[in-house]
């Protein structure tokens, strides 16, 4: 048992440290993903150090310190995503309609075939504007009764699991299906009309994950999402970016894509919201995000049931007010964090 625990608690140790290596290849980036498994394993066998030192005395003490600093480590990076932090984005409870959006954003799955339950989910929570992720030309067949509903609309239906359909009842200026990084990769730019006339510049992405079968560097899906956290830091009006960002929230790039991008996670201090893996709760990660400008406060988010995808859909209630601008601040980029972005930016997206 001495020998187990020393060895299970300096592989843990290990397996939490490796991704401060910042390199692109997906070995690093996935194991950002399961921080609070990590945490709930490395928990675990510092009760084993305890119950099995009450029985006989013995400790290996290197393995042990090392073990609790990789607990501390764990727990400063996801306390963030705690009902116990901070809220970044306040909770609103006065209504103002002309001002509200409703977004609601699904990876379907692309062989999920059960329409009917995410047509049913739409009409339960009545959004505003729909981005469906993984959708192909059957899909786009599928959920073609919601162009009634919301008649403005842009489309990229792909067989790759990368199509996306993107519905609005609100009008759109400025809309187009963008292929940021590679040419069957899309994602959606547009300027949203709110009934009170404000303008907000929307982005919708899903960029590629770090894994075996998608892509073995997350070069591509770093790229995409600081291209999009520039953009937003130059821009002068009220933002909204969501979707699929298959990235968790506290990994490095999605924290220097809230640093640099000067957005609000509106999960902080509200749970982590995990949206992925919908059929398997032991590994299951908050990879459907999103993130808008310090204008917006938050009515409501919800996690929505298992619709037969393999993601729950995400559904978020946002209220423009232009105070908030005074009273919210996300974290700060400093002059290191923008070059970065740019490093990032510039590099090229490796051949497989």
């Amino acid at each position: 048992m001495y020998l187990a625990l020393t060895i299970t608690s300096f592989l843990l140790v290990f397996i939490v440290f490796l991704p401060l290596v910042k390199h692109s290849y997906w070995v690093f980036r996935a194991l950002e993903y399961p921080r609070f498994q990590k945490f709930a394993v490395c928990v675990a066998v510092f009760v084993g150090w305890g119950i099995f030192y009450s029985y006989t005395r013995q400790i290996n003490l290197y393995a042990f310190i090392a073990l609790c600093i990789a607990i501390i480590y764990l727990i400063v990076k996801i306390y963030n995503y705690t009902v116990f932090a901070v809220k970044e984005v306040r909770t609103i409870k006065s209504r103002d309609q002309k001002n509200e959006i409703k977004v609601l954003s699904a990876n379907v799955y692309q062989d999920n075939t059960e329409f009917q339950k995410l047509l049913d989910q739409i009409k339960s929570v009545d959004p505003d504007v729909i981005f469906l992720l993984e959708t192909d030309p059957k899909w786009e067949t599928a959920v073609k009764e919601l162009e009634t509903a919301y008649p403005h609309m842009l489309k990229a239906p792909l067989p790759n699991t990368y199509g996306l359909l993107f519905y609005s009842r609100f009008p759109l200026s400025d809309a187009r299906v963008n292929y940021l990084i590679k040419e069957d990769i899309p994602s959606i730019e547009a300027i949203v009309e709110l009934p009170s006339g404000v303008k907000v510049q929307l982005w919708g992405l899903h960029p590629e994950p770090p894994v075996p079968g998608e892509s073995l560097y997350s070069t591509a899906k770093d790229k995409e999402l600081m291209k999009i956290a520039l953009k937003a830091r130059d821009s002068d009006m009220p933002i909204i970016v969501f979707g699929d960002l298959n990235d968790v929230a506290w990994s490095y790039t999605t924290t220097l894509f809230g640093k640099v991008s000067d957005l609000l996670d509106v999960r902080k201090g509200r749970g982590f919201y995990s949206t992925f893996s919908a059929k398997h709760w032991f590994l299951r990660f908050p990879l459907d995000y999103i993130f808008c400008s310090a204008e917006f406060g938050l009515v409501q988010m919800r996690r929505l049931p298992y619709n037969g995808s393999d993601h729950y859909p995400i559904f978020t209630h946002l209220i423009f007010n232009k105070r908030l601008e005074q009273v919210q601040d996300g974290p700060e980029a400093d002059q290191e964090d923008i070059e970065e972005a740019k490093e990032i930016l510039e590099k090229e997206v490796e051949k497989e």
